[in-house]
């Protein structure tokens, strides 16, 4: 018998997730985007406005692709200035 292999790393695994997730979320705009210039400009507006947040969170996908754990590491940044910001100044 072979001894057993070691496991493959999976660092690959959040990439590749976020990845393929960014890309669903952009072919799911796509056709609005295809469609859009025969459009009323009010409508075009809101539709602009409406797939802002999805474009919003496939950017953030495509970010957290790049660097893995970045945008979690930034959050735990923010809420550590925020509690310091809150936290009353003691003096001697």
């Amino acid at each position: 018998m072979s001894p057993e292999p070691d496991p493959l790393p999976q660092a690959w695994v959040p990439r590749v997730f976020n990845v393929s997730l960014a890309a669903v979320l952009l072919a799911c705009l796509s056709p609005i985007a295809y469609r859009l210039g025969g459009l009323p400009l009010w409508v075009q507006v809101l539709l602009v406005l409406l797939s802002l947040p999805v474009v919003l969170v496939a950017l953030a996908c495509l970010s957290s692709a790049a660097r893995p754990g970045s945008l979690g590491r930034a959050a735990r940044r923010a809420r550590a200035r925020r509690t310091r910001r809150q936290e009353p100044q003691q003096g001697p």
